[in-house]
């Protein structure tokens, strides 16, 4: 009896996957009952099968206390914000899909499906502190993106997305299992608390006075981490595991890059504050050393050395594109860098107490804040981006020639959301900035980063600058694009106001959202 009111409390704190779940087969259903003659419909089945999960997401809240759910999950207020985020990015993902042009003439019913099928992997994602199911959420996400990404069918730029999508994928997954793999040789157990303190007892079991070895042990261990970065690296498009990122942006169809950007990458994020929490998260005393030694300020030390590179190689190579799309996934590289510079903060001051907890988790803080506002302000740039593609076929940055006097609504909007992604107030990207900010330079060995993310942060205001500029500082008579039909604009105007509005209220009025955060325990 026991056992049957644990198994019916397990599944009663998995309910958002089983509505997704849900939802992607009365959306697989549904289509095959309309014989794909009406796509929207699906897609109408797939927005009220992501709100509802959206609404009971809500109201779990306060009910999440950690609790483990099938010893492989774990149901807490971390887990709930990042299905959250994840279900809002879905859900504007899902409605930019229905009024998206390019699929107007393609037979595209499994698609919801498949768009619901990755959001369900997401969420075992964030909400596991177990390898194997860490690694089977990922692959579900990672092989529904690469279907997603190729599905224009007549676009031979999205089918060769597809292939690079899906062959660095297989390489990065690869690696990542391995890394899993000597985790689990060298630990002897799959959960991440307990790796994380074999980790730690390993690390420093060479430590000995101002010395510090490793013996093979400790080498495998430690080899294992580093190629489990290497997986999460590809996932986020960290420099130099980025080369995916741009060709599979631009060939995509725009709402599954959309999905790539914000999805995918709130997802990726979650699980590497959850890895790395686990990981890095126990603090070892060496009685020989006199003090408490920590494996985290390596790993932290590490994690800084790619954010930088990261952000200020995104940053760069953006400068140089024309292409919309391919733009903003330099821009997306480079707020990847962003974060993992809040991620590296975040370690960096894990076990410093020697109480075994986050003795900094402003960074994971700041991390969590900051996903919700690129949710915002990128979803909203990719969705003008969406506007500008169906209304005029215009992709480039120099096709914008004067269209912000002709698409006046969305053209004002996308400069709300290039402030912000720029982090100037008062958008919510800016309030994201600062909290990174005051994160990191909480860490004494990390100051420099925050230094490097203001001085990248006035490098992106050049590209983001061109791309407004190319909207309003031409007149209306020097643009060359012409109105097309059937361009879905007052449904997408509908969809940029309401972000463009998000972005705005948030970064004034934030107080709901960052008591949120940082009620969160990683």
């Amino acid at each position: 009896m026991d056992w049957l009111a644990q198994t019916n409390a397990d599944v009663g704190r998995i309910w958002p996957e089983i509505i997704l779940s849900v939802t992607a087969l009365v959306a697989l259903l549904s289509d095959l009952l309309l014989k794909g003659r009406d796509t929207r419909v699906t897609g109408w089945v797939t927005t009220l099968g992501v709100t509802f999960t959206i609404y009971w997401i809500a109201r779990s809240f306060a009910g999440a206390h950690g609790a483990h759910v099938f010893g492989m999950m774990v149901d807490d207020r971390f887990a709930l914000f990042f299905k959250l985020l994840i279900a809002s990015g879905l859900l504007a993902v899902t409605l930019l899909s229905m009024w998206f042009r390019g699929f107007d003439h393609d037979g595209i019913g499994e698609y919801y499906s498949i768009l619901v099928t990755a959001a369900v992997g997401a969420f075992f994602l964030v909400s596991t502190d177990h390898l194997l199911l860490l690694f089977l959420g990922l692959e579900t996400l990672s092989i529904s993106s690469y279907v997603l990404a190729g599905f224009l069918k007549r676009d031979i730029r999205s089918t060769e997305a597809a292939v690079k999508y899906l062959v660095f994928g297989v390489l990065a997954s690869g690696a990542m299992l391995f890394g899993f793999s000597l985790l689990y040789g060298f630990t002897g157990s799959v959960r991440l608390p307990e790796i994380g303190s074999a980790v730690q007892r390993l690390l420093l079991s060479g430590a000995r006075g101002s010395d510090f070895h490793l013996d093979a042990t400790g080498m495998g261990v430690a080899v294992g981490v580093i190629l489990s970065l290497a997986g999460f690296g590809f996932k986020v498009a960290a420099f130099p595991f980025h080369f995916w990122s741009p060709d599979v942006y631009e060939g995509a169809p725009t709402p599954v890059t959309t999905f790539l950007s914000v999805v995918s990458k709130a997802a990726s994020f979650g699980m590497i504050l959850r890895f790395f929490g686990g990981v890095a998260g126990t603090t070892t005393v060496v009685p020989d050393a006199g003090h408490a030694v920590a494996g985290s300020p390596a790993i932290a030390a590490v994690l800084a050395a790619i954010a930088a590179m990261t952000m200020t190689f995104g940053n760069v190579a953006a400068m140089l594109q024309e292409n919309a799309k391919r733009l903003l996934a330099y821009s997306s590289i480079a707020h990847s860098g962003y974060m993992l510079a809040g991620v590296a903060a975040f370690v960096a001051g894990i076990g410093a107490d020697g109480t075994g907890t986050a003795a900094n988790p402003a960074g994971a803080h700041a991390v969590a804040f900051y996903l919700a506002a690129y949710l915002l302000m990128n979803l909203g740039a990719f969705a003008v981006v969406t506007y500008l593609s169906n209304r005029w076929g215009a992709e480039t940055v120099g096709s914008w020639a004067g269209l912000g006097w002709k698409s006046p609504v969305a053209s004002a909007a996308l400069a709300v959301f290039l402030l912000s992604l720029t982090g100037i107030p008062p958008t919510v990207g800016f309030v994201g900035k600062w909290y990174l900010l005051q994160a990191i330079w909480t860490a004494p060995a990390l100051k420099w980063l925050a230094v490097l993310l203001v001085l990248n942060s006035i490098v992106s205001l050049f590209y983001y600058f061109r791309m407004a500029k190319s909207l309003f500082l031409k007149g209306e008579e020097e643009a060359t694009a012409s109105p097309r039909k059937h361009a879905y604009a007052f449904e997408l105007s509908t969809i940029v106001v309401a972000l463009a509005a998000g972005t705005l209220w948030f970064g004034i009025s934030l107080s709901w959202l960052m008591n949120l955060v940082q009620s969160l325990h990683v």
